[in-house]
C-alpha cells in the first residue's frame, strides 16, 4: 500500500478572494498550476496560510474542489497529494469536515488539535479526540502541532507516538520547531509515518534526524530552491565518499541558512499578509486577505521583495 503522505515538499497555500470577498477560483487556479510544474509533492489547502477559519464550509468545499480539478487538468510532473485542513473546536465538527473535504476531493485531512478549553485539553482528551475523528474519516489525518494557533497547546511526542498506532493517522506536522521531538517521533514511530517540519526553517535539522519533509508557507514563493533543499538530503544519503557528504552538507547549510530571512518574512513576521504580499509583488497576484486581517504595508511589502531578490543570488559553487 502507497504512503498516503510521501516524503518531500507541500506549500500551504493561501486562499484567495475577489476584489467583493468572494473565492477568487481564477486565481487559485493560476497558483496551482504553477505549482504543479514545480518539483513539490503537493499541497496543502484550507491551512493556517489558507484563513480557513474566515471560511464557511461551502467555501471550504470550493476550495477543495477547485484545487483537485486543477490538479487533474495541470498533470502534475510527479504524483501529488492533496491534504486539506479540516479542523474545527468540536469533535462532531472535525469529523464533519473529514467527510466534507474528502466529498470535495482530498487525499488527507489535516487535524489541529482542540483548544476552545485549553485547560481542559489533557492527554486523555486530545487522545479521545484524535482518535475518535481517525474512527470516522473516510480519509487518513495528519496531526497539525502548532501551539501559536491554537492556544500554546503543544502535543507531546509520547501522545503523537501513542496516536500514530492508529491505522488511519499517517503523520505529523509539527510547527513547534523542537527538533528533540521530530527525532523521537521519526525514530519511534510506524513505518510509513510522516513527519513533516511545519516551517522551511527548520527543514534541514528535520530531515537530518529522520523527518520526510515539510509543509512550508515560503514554497509558495521559492519551491525550487525548498525543493533543493529537500533534495539534498537524498544525494547526501546516497554519497558514495566523505568528501561528497561533507560537500552536500556544506550546500545544505548555506541554503538553509540563505531560506530563513524570507521564511520568517512570510511565516511568524508578516504572516498571511506577507506571504500574499510577495506572491502580489514577485508573481502579479495575491491579493488581500480576508477581514479582519489587514493587507500588509507598502513598506513591508518592499522589505519582502529585497528579501526574496537576496535570496535569488544564492549559488552554491
Amino acid at each position: 500500500m502507497p504512503t498516503p503522505v510521501p516524503g518531500g515538499v507541500y506549500p500551504p497555500i493561501p486562499t484567495f478572494f475577489t476584489p467583493t470577498g468572494e473565492i477568487d477560483r481564477a486565481t487559485l487556479r493560476t497558483h496551482i498550476s504553477w505549482l504543479t510544474q514545480e518539483p513539490v509533492s503537493g499541497i496543502l489547502a484550507l491551512g493556517s496560510n489558507g484563513e480557513a477559519w474566515l471560511l464557511d464550509d461551502t467555501e471550504r468545499a470550493l476550495v477543495i474542489e477547485t484545487a483537485r480539478t486543477t490538479i487533474m487538468d495541470a498533470q502534475p510532473l510527479q504524483p501529488w497529494t492533496l491534504l486539506a485542513g479540516a479542523a474545527d473546536l468540536s469533535t462532531r465538527g472535525t469529523i464533519a469536515r473529514c467527510r466534507l473535504v474528502a466529498n470535495a476531493g482530498a487525499d488527507v485531512a489535516v487535524i489541529l488539535p482542540s483548544f476552545a478549553f485549553p485547560g481542559q485539553m489533557t492527554p486523555a482528551a486530545h487522545r479521545a479526540h484524535f482518535q475518535a475523528i481517525a474512527d470516522a474519516s473516510p480519509i487518513p489525518i495528519l496531526i497539525y502541532n502548532m501551539p501559536a494557533n491554537a492556544a500554546n497547546i503543544d502535543l507531546s511526542a509520547d501522545l503523537i507516538l501513542d496516536l500514530a498506532q492508529h491505522p488511519n493517522i499517517v503523520g505529523v506536522k509539527d510547527s513547534s520547531g523542537q527538533v528533540a521531538k521530530l527525532a523521537r517521533i521519526a525514530g519511534v514511530s510506524k513505518p510509513g509515518f510522516a513527519v513533516l517540519a511545519g516551517s522551511g526553517s527548520f527543514l534541514w535539522p528535520t530531515l537530518a534526524v529522520g523527518g520526510t519533509g515539510t509543509i512550508a508557507a515560503v514554497a509558495n514563493v521559492v519551491p525550487d530552491l525548498v525543493w533543493r533543499l529537500y533534495q539534498l538530503w537524498g544525494e547526501r544519503t546516497r554519497a558514495t565518499s566523505v568528501a561528497d557528504m561533507l560537500q552536500l552538507e556544506a550546500e545544505a547549510r548555506s541554503l538553509q541558512s540563505a531560506l530563513i530571512p524570507l521564511n520568517q518574512a512570510v511565516t511568524a513576521g508578516y504572516g498571511v499578509p506577507g506571504l500574499k504580499a510577495a506572491l502580489q509583488a514577485i508573481r502579479g497576484y495575491g491579493g488581500a486577505p480576508r477581514p479582519p486581517l489587514l493587507p500588509l504595508e507598502a513598506t513591508r511589502t518592499t522589505e519582502i521583495q529585497q528579501l526574496y531578490a537576496e535570496l535569488r543570488t544564492w549559488s552554491w559553487g
